[in-house]
C-alpha cells in the first residue's frame, strides 16, 4: 500500500472496483446526506405552524444549519488529529445521535436546542467527504463522478422530503419517530463509509500520515491556542492562496443572495401564500431537487471541461431568475415553476461549492483544509445576510427589497468569478515549467543514486 503521498486514485483499476466504489459511495451518501436533509429543510416551517414561532424564531431555525457551518474549520483540526474511523464516529455522536432525543421534542425552544447541537457537527462531514472524493477518484472525471453522487442524493433526499411533508400533514408529532429513524439510517451510511475508505486504502494510507506527524499532533496546547490556530491557519491559507482567496471572495458575494433567498422562502411560504406541508415540500424541495438532478451530470460533464471557476459563474448569473421568480409565484404550482428553474440554475454552483476547494488545494493532503475552509466561510455569511433579509423584509413590509438585494448579488458574485479561469490557468502553468537546466560547469557532477521510492 502506497503511503508516500502520491497522486491517489492509482488503485482506482478496475471496472468492477469503480462499480462497487461508486455504489457504495452513493449509498453512503444518501443514508447520511439524504435523510439529514430531508429532516432539515423543514424545521422552519415545522417551527411555525406546530410550535407558534415568530418572523425572527424561523430565522433562527433557518439560519442554525448555515451559520453553525462556521465550526467546519474546528472539524478540520479534529479531522487532521483523529483515525478516520474515529472521527467518522465522532461526527455521527454529535451531528445525528441527537436525533434520537425527538420523542421528547414538546416546545419550539426544545426544537431549537435540539436542532443547534446536530448543526454544530453538519460541517464536520464535509473534511471526510472531500477525503474520499479526492482519493477515490482521478481528476479527470471527479466532476462526472460527484454529479452522479449528488444525483443519487438528490432523488432521495426528493422522496424523502415529500414524504415528511405527508407525515407531518397527517400527524403533525410524526417528527418524533421519523427523525430517530434518520439518525440510524445516518449511522449505517457513516459505516459505510468506514468500510470504503478501509477497503480502498484511505485508513492506512492516514495513519502513516498520522504517525508521521505524531510530534506536531502531540504538541500540548492551551484551549486558546486550540481555538485561535485553526482560525490562524485559514487567515494564513487565503492569504497566501490568492486564486482560493478571489474564489472564495465569489462564493461570499453569491452567498448573500442564497441566504436573503433562503431565509425568506419559509416566510414566504407561510406568510404570503399560505401553504401546507405537503404543498412545501412539492413545490420547493421536492421540484428544486428533481431539476437539480436532471442538470448534474450535463453540468458535470461542463465542469470537467470548463472548470470550477467559469461553470460556477454561469451558474451566478442565472440565478438572478430565482428571486425574481420568488417575487412572481402566487400558489404552490407557479412556486414549483421557480423551483425548478432555481434547480437548473443552481446546478453548477452546487457542484463547484465542492470541487472548487477539492480542486484549487494544492496537494491531497490539504484538500480537508480548503473544504473546511470554504465551509467555515458559509457559516460567517450566514450569520450575516440571512437576519440582513430579515430585517429588510421586516423594515420595508416587502419581499421585494431583500430579493432585489439578492438577485443584485447573484450578478456581482458573476463579474468576480469572470477573472478566476485566467488565474487558474497561469497558476497551471507556472506549475508545468520545468525548471531551468543547470549552467554547465568544469567539474562533472556526482552520478545520481536511483530513488527507492521511484519518486
Amino acid at each position: 500500500m502506497d503511503t508516500t503521498g502520491a497522486e491517489p486514485a492509482a488503485h482506482y483499476d478496475s471496472a468492477s472496483w469503480r462499480w462497487r466504489t461508486l455504489l457504495l459511495h452513493a449509498a453512503g451518501v444518501v443514508l447520511v446526506q439524504s435523510t439529514q436533509n430531508a429532516v432539515f429543510f423543514i424545521l422552519a416551517v415545522l417551527a411555525k405552524k406546530r410550535f407558534g414561532a415568530t418572523d425572527w424564531q424561523t430565522v433562527l431555525v433557518t439560519a442554525a444549519p448555515t451559520v453553525l457551518f462556521v465550526t467546519g474549520i474546528f472539524w478540520n483540526d479534529v479531522f487532521r488529529r483523529a483515525r478516520l474511523g474515529r472521527y467518522l464516529a465522532t461526527y455521527w455522536i454529535v451531528s445525528c445521535a441527537p436525533l434520537l432525543a425527538a420523542p421528547i421534542v414538546t416546545s419550539y425552544a426544545e426544537m431549537l436546542v435540539l436542532q443547534l447541537i446536530v448543526c454544530v457537527g453538519i460541517a464536520g462531514y464535509h473534511p471526510a467527504a472531500g477525503e474520499l472524493l479526492r482519493h477515490l477518484y482521478p481528476d479527470a472525471s471527479r466532476g462526472r463522478i460527484f454529479s452522479v453522487l449528488s444525483a443519487s442524493n438528490m432523488l432521495l433526499n426528493a422522496a424523502g422530503g415529500y414524504a415528511v411533508g405527508v407525515f407531518l400533514d397527517k400527524n403533525p408529532d410524526s417528527y418524533t419517530w421519523y427523525m430517530p429513524l434518520a439518525a440510524l439510517l445516518q449511522g449505517i451510511g457513516i459505516a459505510i463509509f468506514w468500510g470504503l475508505a478501509r477497503s480502498s486504502g484511505i485508513t492506512a494510507r492516514r495513519a502513516a500520515l498520522l504517525r508521521a506527524d505524531a510530534a506536531a499532533i502531540a504538541e500540548p496546547r492551551t484551549m486558546l491556542r486550540r481555538v485561535l490556530d485553526p482560525v490562524v491557519h485559514m487567515r494564513q491559507v487565503l492569504r497566501e492562496d490568492r486564486v482560493f482567496y478571489r474564489y472564495e471572495a465569489a462564493y461570499m458575494t453569491y452567498g448573500v443572495g442564497w441566504m436573503v433567498c433562503y431565509a425568506l422562502l419559509p416566510l414566504i411560504v407561510t406568510n404570503r401564500l399560505g401553504l401546507n406541508y405537503e404543498e412545501v415540500a412539492r413545490s420547493t424541495h421536492v421540484a428544486y431537487l428533481v431539476a437539480l438532478v436532471a442538470a448534474l451530470v450535463p453540468c458535470g460533464w461542463a465542469m470537467d471541461r470548463l472548470g470550477a471557476a467559469r461553470t460556477s459563474g454561469i451558474s451566478f448569473a442565472a440565478l438572478t431568475l430565482y428571486p425574481a421568480g420568488l417575487l412572481w409565484a402566487s400558489n404552490a404550482s407557479e412556486l414549483a415553476i421557480v423551483s425548478a428553474v432555481y434547480g437548473l440554475a443552481h446546478s453548477g454552483t452546487h457542484l463547484g461549492w465542492t470541487l472548487g476547494p477539492v480542486s484549487l488545494a494544492p496537494s491531497p493532503e490539504k484538500v480537508p483544509q480548503y473544504v473546511a475552509i470554504h465551509a467555515t466561510l458559509v457559516g460567517l455569511r450566514g450569520a450575516v445576510f440571512q437576519g440582513l433579509g430579515v430585517l429588510v423584509y421586516r423594515a420595508t413590509g416587502s419581499f421585494v427589497w431583500p430579493l432585489v438585494l439578492a438577485a443584485a448579488s447573484f450578478l456581482w458574485a458573476a463579474w468576480q468569478m469572470r477573472v478566476l479561469p485566467g488565474m487558474i490557468a497561469a497558476r497551471q502553468s507556472r506549475i508545468s515549467i520545468p525548471p531551468p537546466e543547470p549552467e554547465p560547469s568544469d567539474a562533472a557532477p556526482p552520478p545520481a543514486v536511483p530513488s527507492r521510492t521511484g519518486v
